[in-house]
């Protein structure tokens, strides 16, 4: 099964951009940048980890549904 590059492209950076912005979540978390409470930090993460979870399945949807270069 061979993906087009373009879609293949577009799923790798939707992957990152993914990991990156939760990557970049946990950096203000661990480091407090935002004067946040206990609650507001566990909803920024929670949202964060779906945000990302979703993110990520949604482009491998994509890459499954539209990479196919025969059909």
């Amino acid at each position: 099964m061979a993906m087009r590059p373009d879609v293949r492209r577009h799923t790798i950076v939707l992957i990152a951009f993914s990991l990156i912005q939760w990557g970049f979540v946990l950096y203000i978390l661990n480091h407090q940048l935002f004067d946040l409470d206990k609650s507001e930090r566990i909803l920024l993460f929670c949202l964060s980890c779906f945000g990302g979870g979703f993110l990520i399945m949604a482009s491998l949807i994509y890459l499954v549904i539209k990479g196919n270069a025969d059909r």
